[in-house]
């Protein structure tokens, strides 16, 4: 699992750069200690059996998240060594309620909030440079700059992992970079960058360490790590880039078609643009660079509409008038056309008012580009969570938009023909058109399921807030983990507060949601700014829904069809939800089926599951 090198002592790793963080805030209770050792235990056995883990110990008013990770190079042995010791040390933080500890092989941080996508914070970031490595500046430098920028690019193309070395007429200079697993390639690339730019103040030091919240870097004239840890170049794609292609919205068969990066090595061999079949070229789905290149002027910055994980996107004016939305794709598909061109007509053929249409694309230039249709008003999460009195999303807006992408997201599962998991669903990828009506974005991380499998395992890839309980901790894919992020997303649009932000004093949105449930008084969590002007009746189903979609058991959550239904008659009686909402991984049963008894004869006409009062 881990690749073999150096098995470090326990005193060798209590060594140059090692650095010990304890946060100002203390917290005494016996239960808070308990839940820091309850997380710490469980991330021992998470790395011990993978190498990095995260677990959370959520029990109301205390909540303890924990992160771990060994770094890629070191072995079982030293991996094993390190995070004991990473755990005795930081141990001694405790009554604060926040602690990280950088060791020269592992990381280790508790904290109560969810800090897991964080990459940089200037309060705690930290860099450590060493004494003059006693050679001429400007040939240091250069080999320095050039090992550093090896290892931030090698790294986000090799899932956050780098080990390089550079080979000078005057010195060698080692370097290595990862980021933790539980961060996404956008953060991994802010963190690295900042990190790079530290340590190349470093020179002419000998040695220097970054050491970032959501990333480690380190250099030295001295050979740190074993000759087998160093990374080639990829010359393939990453996971990271898969998952960039399937962001783009057009390896939905793809990555239902090839599951790992090894079978798709057979789309791997570069081809030239002369085998592109004259009628590929001659279809209206196929666009000239050129073309595209100057209706987005250029791609000008001031056409620029947004960047995500997969590329930037440009509002581009089509020579007919047409106006389009241009994605310029981070890497280039031309060594696999064939392939490439059959997603893109595949996705094309999925046509709803509710997602957006992908219209083409077109890869004879330097770089692939993908042909959206364009949609004139901003993302959901640009209106909803931006408090003015000017932009607030009346209630029926609210509940036109969580009808509308239901609706949408029925589709995709099932309403064309083919399965398709969306696995990205968020407030940022609901674009509203001018009448403020939702349509799906970024068809994501989408994927493709045949109809004859239950679910596929498969490498985890989306947003923090939003991931099945089943997907997060088990890789456990099915339409039920989309089910799950829409839970997410109408409680927030009825709440009007974001599900991934954490502050150390405010509780997640669906616990806040659950314990007015609780209190049968659940129509308190509605968006205050709305002054109570919405619909109690519509208020009480999205609320009571969104809870259903969020419970842990994949069984016990409704389908989409069964919620876009709910959602427009009356006529359904809502079981109540027998579960709280996901918020500790412990929860998780083994047992949990892929079947939803949600709507069944039973679940509406049986009083029982009915909540008194409704």
């Amino acid at each position: 699992m881990f690749a073999s090198c150096f098995s470090p002592s326990s005193s060798a790793l209590l060594s140059f750069g090692s650095r010990l963080k304890c946060g100002t805030n203390n917290e005494t209770s016996q239960r808070f200690v308990r839940s820091v050792d309850k997380v710490m235990g469980a991330l021992s056995k998470l790395i011990a059996a993978q190498g990095w883990g995260t677990f959370s110990d959520v029990d109301p008013p205390f909540t303890v998240f924990g992160l771990g990770q060994c770094y890629q190079h070191v072995n079982g042995k030293g991996c094993k060594l390190c995070f004991n010791t990473a755990r005795e040390e930081l141990r001694r933080c405790v009554p604060a309620t926040s602690g990280r500890i950088f060791l020269d092989w592992c990381f280790q941080r508790f904290d109560n909030y969810m800090f897991y996508n964080e990459g940089v914070d200037a309060k705690y970031d930290h860099l450590i440079c060493g004494s003059p490595a006693g050679v001429y500046q400007q040939d240091f430098q250069r080999e320095l700059d050039q090992v550093i920028r090896k290892v931030t690019n090698t790294a986000l193309e090799n899932n956050g992992y780098a080990a390089k070395a550079a080979k000078g007429g005057v010195t060698t200079v080692y370097a290595l970079a990862q980021c933790w697993r539980a961060i996404d390639q956008e953060t991994c690339s802010e963190c690295l960058r900042h990190a790079a730019s530290g340590l190349r103040k470093c020179a002419p030091g000998a040695e220097g360490k970054a050491m970032f919240s959501g990333c480690y870097m380190r250099y030295s004239t001295h050979r740190f790590f074993g000759p087998e840890a160093e990374t080639e170049d990829n010359k393939g794609f990453s996971p990271w880039v898969i998952i960039g292609l399937a962001s783009a919205g057009v390896a939905c068969a793809v990555l239902g078609a090839i599951g790992t990066y090894i079978s798709y090595k057979r789309f791997s061999k570069k081809k030239g643009l002369d085998d592109i079949p004259a009628t590929r070229n001659n279809t209206s789905l196929n666009y000239m660079y050129g073309t595209l290149e100057k209706a987005t002027d250029h791609f000008d910055e001031s056409r620029k509409l947004g960047q995500g994980g997969a590329g930037t996107v440009f509002k581009g004016i089509l020579p007919d008038g047409k106006v389009v939305a241009v994605k310029r794709l981070f890497f280039n598909t031309r060594q696999w056309v064939d392939q490439f061109f059959n997603e893109v007509n595949l996705i094309s053929g999925i046509q709803h008012k509710n997602l957006v249409s992908l219209l083409g694309c077109s890869i004879e230039g330097p770089e692939s580009l993908l042909v959206y249709e364009y949609v004139p008003n901003r993302s959901l999460d640009q209106i909803l969570f931006v408090k003015n009195t000017i932009n607030i999303l009346s209630w029926s807006h609210r509940f036109n938009i969580i009808c509308g992408t239901a609706e949408g997201l029925a589709y995709l599962h099932g309403g064309s023909g083919v399965k398709i998991i969306h696995r990205d669903i968020k407030s940022s990828n609901i674009l509203l058109d001018e009448n403020l009506n939702p349509k799906i974005a970024d068809f994501g991380l989408a994927c493709c399921v045949a109809s004859d499998k239950s679910h596929v395992s498969t490498a985890i890839a989306g947003t923090l807030g939003y991931m099945a309980p089943e997907y997060l901790v088990r890789g456990q894919l099915t339409e039920k983990a989309d089910v799950y992020a829409f839970g997410v997303l109408m409680l927030e649009i009825a709440t009007g507060r974001k599900n991934n932000v954490f502050s150390e004093r405010s509780s997640s949105t669906l616990y806040l949601v659950w314990k007015q449930y609780k209190a049968e008084s659940i129509t308190q969590a509605i968006d205050s700014t709305l002054k109570g002007r919405f619909d109690e009746r519509e208020a009480s189903i999205v609320l009571r829904v969104g809870l259903l979609c969020t419970q842990s058991s994949v069984a016990l959550r409704p389908t989409m069809s069964e919620v876009a239904q709910t959602l427009t008659d009356r006529r359904c009686v809502i079981p109540s939800p027998k579960q709280p909402p996901f918020l500790n991984a412990s929860v998780l049963s083994p047992e949990d089926t892929m079947t939803s008894s949600f709507m069944g004869s039973s679940a509406l006409n049986d009083p029982r599951t009915q909540k008194p009062g409704t």
